[in-house]
């Protein structure tokens, strides 16, 4: 770490040297801009006053983050931006960074690129994490939709703005780099942006041009410790009689329970890797006159992985060699010892692969009261997901296993055995995979508006938006073990027997944070990926790679065909928003029948319509107080997953399975529909401070989920009959409801250094219950789940600090605990509960001159772990994670 300090030291000292070279290059630039009696805010201030403005002047209810200068977004990607707003919950930082945004407690978000659909091969939508904030002008969240909005996303629409040439008076070049300090895999990363823009004056009208580019690497190291299910065992350590999915009392008396509780494995992951993130955006604009602007837009967003997730798999199961040590007065083992246990490590390999190309043609004209919009656009996805393992394995003399010591993460010992010695692994299983996704959409929209008084109205806007989407995806999957009669005999070929193929973990795993073991032997990232044919020859199959399955693949068409109509309301100290969207979807999908082996095409069509009307009204209560009512109806469309018709069918056995057997996806699925209604109150201090609250529920049918039930089967000859198959089906309902709150302010009239202080903060409370199938074994009828991923309590706080060319930032998030998702395999608690989240992050920036500021700035700097649990954290501990603490240098610079 020393060295990687020094040269973030040598970096700071540089761009203090290089911003002298940029310092004249403004001076004359920069001279006349502002008069000795403007007031001019800037920095943070000035980004929050921004999205402030937007927030008051908007028709929905709207939240923003906004860069007021370039390459001023003040995190590296745009989810991490967006965890400050009100109700927005994010995904713990995994691999280096959060990606996953939930608005109020729902994932169902459309992402739009400038107001275009912009999403991820078979996705619908585009993973935010994706988009370099350093070529972001602003994010806007609409929590309330309008009828001119795309349709899509229950849980609400996040529009990503960019830069155009004519945002700017003139010429323009800004350049940003920095250095990031990742502290867990100990490496220095660069993170880079240009953008070059200007406009000129012709005989044909003003012309602008600009392109922005971005590049960013990053080198990540998770470290997770982890336990398995509980299942129950007798007193000999042998496994016990129970019905799994049944939680059973730890402290009960029955006699048919098992005597003893506790997880079969104990183990870790320590996933390593790199991803690159290359992006591009580009604009021409052209304006003949001022009535008319015609633009092109053009960006790429890329994405590049490689890694390996360096798992240790270590069994509980072996000979007992003590009597079992229990906590407390229950039957969860505390801990154990035992011989002949088995101790795998899986080298898991991964290489990822993902392009996003989109162009736009549009043009924009005004006319007196009438403006008119039209623009056509083609988005491509295309994404390649290798992930080669392989598993190696050992027969330990001895291991000390402790279940739970009260830290919430289990560890074990190996007495004898060194696991970092790549000798004692024999090669065990081979599994790889291989998925392939193609995404593309052509669409064309064309909107008309009208501003005049006429009776209540002041305005009328109208529209239609034409699309076709086309979503394919291929893969497989092939494993193989090693067995009595195969290729590979268990524990007979030694892995280091194959030169190259083993090397061991970086070491320091969870140094004086939790006892594990600190370093074990693993199959290599590069020898997985680049010498899979020779695995595959060795365990007897065929070098290359395997057909891709029929019954993963799909081929599906979406044609949507939408109009819109809206009128803006004004009466009085009331205005509003009244429209409605009709949507006509018709899809195609393409996929296989798969009977005793056989496939067979299958295509299936299908229509729907959707009406969404929408209402939005604001009442001035005072000139800054404003009382806001929104009410909407939006749907989510299924996943092409999802619709996916493909089939396999097991036909029934006369006189012993009476019930043939299925699993396929479902094209008749409908989208899933939400009721939406808020209410808030905005009161608006000055242009930089304010407090809001909002009050609001969503009413939710349809929700998918996985259902068996019984099919009459009569196309199959021989094999009709009934079919027990398990698909994706319409069958829950459920209602979020919570208030929301958010609070800035920026003190005025503050003696000496005081003056600058600002503070921002907001807090969320969500409470929902989805009433769903029961998903329990042996449970049937509805039942309330709590929503996944949804925590009941967030909040956010930031300090922010600007004076003479300083700016400083101090902000911590932080959520409460949340439903993860079911487990049905043993005796605990089903539902898994992860812990609270929290993180501190820091940013400092000085400006030097107008043309050059250095930055600094720390993320995770408590690097607070994160821990969940089978519902109870003190008796059945599951997972303990610890992320990476970052620091980097910087600088801005621009002429």
């Amino acid at each position: 770490m020393m060295k990687s300090g020094i040269k973030l030291s040598i970096s700071l000292f540089a761009l203090l040297a290089a911003q002298s070279a940029l310092a004249q290059a403004v001076e004359d630039k920069g001279a006349g801009e502002a008069t000795d009696g403007d007031i001019i805010v800037t920095g943070m201030r000035a980004s929050l006053s921004s999205a402030q403005n937007i927030k008051r002047n908007a028709r929905q209810l709207v939240d923003s983050v906004v860069a007021e200068d370039i390459g001023k977004l003040p995190d590296n990607n745009v989810v991490e931006a967006l965890q400050r707003v009100p109700g927005i919950q994010v995904s713990p930082r995994a691999r280096g960074e959060s990606a996953t945004v939930l608005i109020r407690g729902l994932p169902d978000v459309v992402t739009l690129v400038n107001g275009r659909n912009i999403f991820s091969t078979t996705g619908r939508s585009l993973s935010l994490a994706d988009v370099p904030a350093d070529l972001v002008a602003g994010v806007d969240v609409y929590k309330s939709r309008s009828a001119d909005q795309l349709e899509g996303g229950i849980a609400g629409l996040i529009n990503v703005r960019t830069r155009r040439p004519f945002d700017f008076k003139g010429f323009e070049f800004a350049l940003a780099g920095r250095e990031v300090y990742s502290e867990q895999p100990d490496r220095i990363d660069p993170y880079a942006s240009a953008l070059i823009s200007n406009r000129w004056s012709t005989g044909i009208g003003e012309i602008g041009a600009l392109i922005s580019l971005s590049y960013h690497k990053t080198r990540y190291r998770d470290e997770t410790i982890y336990s398995g299910g509980y299942f129950g065992y007798n007193l000999d350590n042998s496994r016990a009689p129970y019905t799994p999915g049944v939680p059973l009392d730890p402290r009960g008396t029955s006699p048919t329970d098992p005597k003893a509780f506790r997880t079969d494995v104990i183990g870790a992951f320590d996933r390593i890797g790199t991803r690159t993130r290359p992006a591009v955006n580009a604009t021409l604009q052209w304006a003949p006159d001022d009535r008319l602007t015609i633009h092109a837009d053009g960006l790429f967003y890329g994405y590049r992985e490689r890694g390996n997730s360096n798992q240790n798999f270590t069994s509980m199961n072996g000979a007992l060699l003590a009597p079992l040590v229990f906590v407390d007065d229950t039957k969860l083992v505390q801990s154990l010892s035992i011989a002949n246990g088995r101790v795998a490590n899986f080298g898991g390999a991964y290489r990822n692969k993902a392009d996003r190309w989109q162009g736009a043609l549009g043009a924009d004209w005004t006319s007196g009261d009438w403006k008119a919009a039209t623009e056509f656009s083609y988005t491509r996805s295309k994404a390649t997901d290798v992930g080669n393992n392989l598993d190696v394995d050992f027969i330990a003399s001895r291991t000390d296993a402790v279940f739970n010591d009260g830290s919430g993460a289990p560890h074990f010992t190996l007495p004898n055995d060194d696991m970092a010695d790549p000798g004692r692994y024999y090669l065990s299983r081979l599994s790889t995979t291989r998925t392939v996704g193609d995404g593309k959409e052509l669409a064309w929209r064309g909107d008309l508006s009208w501003r005049a008084p006429f009776l209540i109205f002041s305005g009328l806007d109208a529209g239609i938006r034409l699309s076709k989407r086309n979503a394919k995806s291929d893969s497989f999957t092939q494993t193989i073990n090693c067995s009595a009669t195969g290729a590979v005999q268990c524990y007979s070929i030694k892995a280091a027997s194959l030169p190259g193929l083993m090397t061991v973990t970086p070491g320091d795993f969870y140094t004086g944070t939790r006892q594990f073991v600190r370093q074990w032997a693993t199959p290599t990232t590069g020898y997985l990926l680049n010498n899979i044919g020779s695995l595959r020859q060795l365990f007897g199959l065929a070098p290359g790679d395997p057909a891709f399955q029929d019954t993963q693949h799909f081929d599906i068409e979406e044609k949507n065909y939408a109009g819109y109509g809206q009128a803006n309301v004004e009466v009085g100290r009331l205005d509003g928003q009244i429209g409605m969207r009709v949507i006509r979807t018709d899809i195609t999908s393409n996929a296989f029948l798969v009977l005793r082996g056989a496939t067979s095409p299958v295509t299936i069509r299908n229509k729907s319509t959707d009406i969404l009307p929408s209402l939005a009204l604001r009442y001035k209560l005072k000139d800054n107080l404003f009382l806001r009512f929104a009410a909407s109806k939006t749907i989510t469309r299924p996943s092409f997953a999802q619709l996916n018709p493909a089939l396999t069918l097991t036909p029934p056995v006369p006189g012993q399975q009476p019930f043939g057997r299925g699993s396929s996806g479902n094209a008749d699925l409908k989208p899933v529909r939400s009721d939406n209604y808020d209410l808030s109150l905005e009161w608006y201090i000055d242009r930089s401070s304010s407090i809001t609250a909002t009050i609001f529920r969503r009413d939710v049918t349809g929700f998918i989920q996985s259902v068996t039930s019984n099919f009459d089967i009569d196309y199959l000859g021989a094999d009709n009959g009934v079919y027990q198959i398990t698909r994706p089906e319409n069958s829950g309902s459920g209602k979020l409801q919570g208030i929301e709150g958010g609070f800035t302010f920026f003190p005025k009239g503050l003696p000496g250094w005081l003056d600058g202080i600002g503070i921002s903060a907001n807090g969320t409370y969500i409470d929902g219950k989805n009433k769903a199938l029961s998903p329990l074994p042996g449970v049937t009828g509805y039942m309330d789940i709590p929503f996944q991923n949804v925590s009941k309590y967030s909040a956010t706080g930031t300090f922010i600090y600007e004076k003479g060319g300083f700016s400083a930032r101090a902000s911590y998030v932080w959520r409460d605990t949340y439903n993860a998702g079911l487990h049905f395999t043993g005796v605990n608690p089903n539902f898994i509960t992860n812990g609270q989240i929290s993180n501190l992050d820091l940013s400092f920036s000085y400006e030097l001159n107008p043309s050059f500021t250095i930055v600094a700035d720390a993320t995770n700097v408590l690097k607070n772990l994160y821990q969940t649990s089978f519902n109870d954290p003190g008796l059945y501990p599951r997972d303990t994670v610890l992320y990476t603490r970052t620091f980097a240098v910087g600088f801005r610079a621009k002429i």
